[in-house]
């Protein structure tokens, strides 16, 4: 099938789904998400930028929120200066497009009137919902405390009300996203009517102040930034065009969208992960969409931060060579058995992910911005701010002889060895010279990928068509009836038995909850704890002063004596290490327990369709259609609303300060507050997690057996209407299914 083919069927296709939505209303998004079916105008506008004379080749940077992706590119375009802000937040981050230019310039999109007064209204959705869901955790609260004889009403009780209402719309990303962005836009309260929006600077440092404002954490304009287009006059960037996202997990829903919009039409991406949480379920899922869905082809997989990974007593070696190759060995052989197991997993992926595989057989790719930045600045040490002093503070400690200050060439050698980025460099420039190779590849990939999408998409529709035409046609009224009437009988057995199971998998899903996020949280936490201990530095100077004492002065001009020893201890605290290793902690908690729990919640899902389709199966036997039996229990577990993970780091921002470092006791008054907040969201975070686990009965039907059975009754009863009326069903569905193969 060529271009022209795949656009046709996809228009027929759409056409196909108009005529016959009534049918399709309620599965058919299922689907449409599934096999990533584009809208006709989407698809062929994608078609139509690949045959573009003089296209640029599209360049996508993607990644988890702080993977390192701005640090990358300041690398590898900026030589190591910080033109592109980092992001302290998700909230704070804008999406980035870098293209060459005469002159150094930029255009920065803010939210127009339509996208603030969306994000208000989402804003004031979200409010009304917390409101209902204080109200449902109100009720759910008190009647537990009654049955405990506990005082009903008290400050504990609504804060615990409050926190269970935010945990119930943290699934609601759209609304909770809306919410938080309003707010910040409320805060800023910019004069709209004269924001310059178009930016003009002489160099890339000049560009780069002028961004801060707009996009960097407390910019006086960054909470109405959409996105910024950089234009820069270097030669790294002709025909090429690089888009630094915001993250995987960005929570600003328009943003996203433009960000999705623009991955379709990459020919180039480059995943960064962090060395420390290498190939994370986020990336491996983007991965796999990209490759499968969009037909991207050209992956280049990058372990960030690497340097981060150097001081584990597991991978100190004697030399800084020895400690670097333990590592990107350690991250290549989890590279290649994830994506492995990717490929059996997924066998349409073909041979998309063979190069990383036999090019990960050596070493994994490697980077760290921060030694870049260092190399880079090596002869300015005055100006590094406290994560970079700290960062050359470690690497001094732990590897002596490859950071000796004495030997300057020396030690940007070894920073440039954990920097990796001429090597990088060269993966750019490589892609660069294959552009058009990649690109009329990447026409290619897209016509199998979208044409296989939609025959699968096709053949899912067929054989739903096709499933609802017999069912229809088999059924009998009577028969109907009689399956009813079975069902009255065997309710009561059956939903002491259902009732059992659902008891039994409940205990099996909180038992593996306490375990694997407890086990997750003392991790983090004695990590995080290290580190902050670990941002202070204590020296001790010795002086000999002469005692206050007329004998003592006597003694000094005599003879030299009549002296003491006086001890000066210089106590300095990095806060800006510290507060970003509280950040990474409280965010990095929420979101890992909150994924860890999202998966067991899946895997608890599926045991209880299977365990439930089993029982019901027993009892029912071949008196029930064993497809109604299967579809009522999908249905009836994927309704139920389960809690999610989630942790309150709004309190961090007391702990931010001005300057490089503190000393004496503002220092160590700050270590002591900072060691008191991580105690508190090691606590809160505990709190959580036994708040998470005795909810889940709650969230759930006090009887599954009733539930489920009602819903059975619900599916029969739609059933007996559909039959009632059968021809006219039946030749509807059977011009659904012609028109379909006709497609």
């Amino acid at each position: 099938m060529n271009a022209q083919g795949v656009l046709q069927l996809n228009q027929r296709l759409h056409q196909w789904m108009e005529q016959y939505n009534p049918e399709l209303e309620k599965d058919i998004a299922q689907w449409l998400h599934k096999h990533a079916i584009d809208p006709p105008d989407d698809l062929a506008r994608s078609f139509s930028l690949l045959d573009e004379e003089h296209r640029l080749l599209q360049i996508g940077v993607v990644g988890r929120v702080k993977a390192g992706k701005s640090s990358l590119l300041n690398a590898l375009v900026f030589d190591g200066h910080a033109i592109l802000p980092r992001a302290a937040t998700p909230m704070t981050a804008a999406l980035t497009t870098l293209t060459y230019g005469e002159t150094f310039a930029a255009h920065v999109q803010l939210y127009d009137a339509a996208d603030r007064a969306n994000i208000e209204q989402n804003a004031a959705r979200y409010q009304q919902r917390f409101k209902e869901e204080e109200a449902r955790a109100a009720d759910t609260l008190r009647q537990r405390r009654q049955r405990n004889g506990q005082h009903v009403e008290d400050e504990q009780f609504r804060t615990d009300v409050y926190k269970a209402a935010r945990r119930a719309l943290q699934g609601e990303h759209t609304l909770v996203a809306a919410h938080d962005q309003w707010q910040s836009i409320c805060e800023c309260k910019p004069d709209l009517n004269t924001l310059d929006r178009q930016l003009e600077a002489a160099d890339a440092n000049s560009l780069a102040r002028q961004l801060k404002e707009y996009v960097a954490t407390g910019g006086a304009y960054t909470p109405l930034t959409k996105s910024v287009d950089i234009f820069l006059p270097l030669p790294s960037l002709r025909n090429i065009r690089i888009i630094d996202t915001p993250g995987l997990n960005d929570p600003v829903q328009s943003r996203e969208e433009r960000t999705t919009v623009l991955l379709k039409d990459c020919d180039v991406v480059f995943i960064v992960s962090p060395a420390g949480q290498f190939l994370s379920e986020q990336d491996i899922e983007m991965m796999s969409r990209i490759t499968q869905k969009e037909g991207v082809q050209e992956l280049v997989l990058i372990a960030s931060q690497v340097d981060n990974q150097l001081y584990g007593s597991d991978i100190r070696q004697p030399t800084l060579n020895g400690a670097l190759d333990k590592i990107t060995e350690t991250l290549s052989a989890h590279m290649i058995d994830t994506l492995q197991r990717l490929k059996i997993q997924h066998p349409e992926i073909g041979g998309t992910f063979d190069g990383l595989i036999q090019n990960g057989a050596g070493k994994v790719l490697h980077t760290s911005g921060m030694c870049h930045s260092l190399s880079v600045r090596f002869d300015q040490q005055q100006g590094w701010d406290s994560s970079e002093r700290k960062a050359w503070d470690n690497l001094q400690s732990n590897y002596p002889d490859f950071f000796t200050p004495d030997h300057i060439e020396r030690c940007r050698a070894n920073l440039d060895l954990l920097a990796n980025t001429a090597t990088l460099r060269d993966v750019l420039e490589n892609v660069r010279a294959q552009k058009d190779r990649i690109i009329e590849q990447r026409r290619e990939e897209l016509i199998r990928a979208k044409s296989a999408a939609l025959e699968a998409f096709r053949t899912d529709l067929l054989t739903f068509t096709q499933a609802k035409y017999h069912e229809v046609r088999n059924a009998d009224i009577e028969d109907l009836k009689a399956q009813r009437r079975k069902l009255d009988s065997l309710m009561t057995v059956a939903t002491y038995e259902l009732d059992n199971m659902l008891g039994k998998c409940i205990d099996e899903f909180q038992d593996k909850l306490k375990k694997k996020l407890s086990k997750q949280l003392d991790s983090a936490y004695g990590s995080t704890s290290s580190s902050v201990d670990s941002a202070a530095t204590e020296t001790h100077r010795k002086k000999e002063v002469v005692r206050d004492s007329m004998v003592a002065k006597f003694a000094n001009w005599a003879w030299g004596g009549g002296t003491e020893t006086h001890i000066h201890t210089e106590f300095k605290l990095f806060w800006r290490k510290v507060y970003n290793e509280l950040e990474q902690f409280a965010e990095g908690v929420a979101q890992n327990l909150k994924d860890t729990s999202g998966a067991l919640t899946n895997l608890f899902r599926e045991q209880l369709i299977q365990e439930s389709t089993g029982v019901a199966r027993r009892h029912l036997g071949d008196d029930l259609d064993a497809a109604l039996i299967i579809r009522t229990n999908q249905g009836l577990v994927s309704s139920f609303k389960l809690p999610t993970f989630e942790l309150d780091t709004s309190e961090l921002r007391k702990l931010m300060r001005t300057g490089h470092h503190l000393l004496g006791s503002e220092a160590r008054d700050y270590l002591d507050e900072a060691q008191h907040r991580l105690e508190e969201f090691k606590g809160e975070a505990n709190q959580q997690i036994r708040q998470l686990i005795s909810e889940i009965k709650h969230s759930l039907p006090s009887s599954y057996g009733n539930a489920y059975f009602q819903s059975m009754q619900e599916r029969i009863t739609q059933l007996e209407e559909q039959v009632e009326n059968n021809l006219l069903t039946l030749d509807r569905l059977q011009r659904m299914a012609k028109a379909l193969e006709a497609l």
